[in-house]
């Protein structure tokens, strides 16, 4: 496929489903009693579950851009196999779209999957890995300014971004000290 082996490592699914999938479908079953009782929990479910499919499924570039889609394409692929109606197969699909950050919410699923989807990435050590698979540490700030923001700015529950408030502001500040400091003489680069 051409994707860096460092990609590879990343998607496994030794660490990618107890870092990611799972926490994310814990944080379904909990929001759906705490904020959304009365959507669907199967379809929410089944989209927490098969929301980033397509990291992998027709992914031709290093560039994840557009996996909601590939996702939603491969849900359409696999369910009708399982019997599942077309009905409840667009439903997943809608709540798997509702992850990708330029894409609004239209249901309580699918505000449900994009909530638990931003939160496991904020509450779990998934960020901070992402600097072990990473090319090298300037690529992982540059992509970790970026994300810690989008995925904040998913969030529409406001007691989680109460919550995550204080997480995100440190996380400003350590990339802050860090581009501070990032070009200032150390004992390592011998200019002192």
């Amino acid at each position: 496929m051409g994707l860096p082996k460092f990609k590879y490592y990343y998607l496994h699914r030794e660490w990618f489903f107890p870092n990611h999938i799972d926490i994310a479908l814990e944080n379904i079953k909990d929001f759906h009693k705490r904020f959304y009782p009365k959507s669907d929990l199967s379809i929410s479910l089944y989209a927490g579950l098969l929301h980033d499919a397509g990291l992998v499924y027709k992914r031709t570039e290093s560039d994840s851009t557009g996996h909601e889609n590939r996702s939603s394409e491969y849900v359409r692929y696999l369910l009708p196999k399982f019997g599942l109606s077309i009905n409840f197969i667009n439903s997943v699909c809608i709540a798997i779209e509702s992850t990708d950050s330029n894409s609004m919410p239209t249901n309580e699923e699918s505000f449900l999957v994009r909530n638990a989807d931003a939160y496991s990435h904020l509450i779990s050590i998934h960020f901070f890995a992402k600097s072990y698979f990473a090319e090298d540490i300037e690529t992982f700030i540059d992509w970790f300014t970026k994300k810690i923001e989008s995925t904040f700015n998913k969030l529409t529950i406001p007691d989680l971004i109460t919550e995550v408030t204080p997480m995100i502001e440190s996380y400003r500040r350590m990339i802050n000290l860090y581009n501070k400091n990032k070009s200032r003489s150390s004992v390592f680069n011998n200019s002192l």
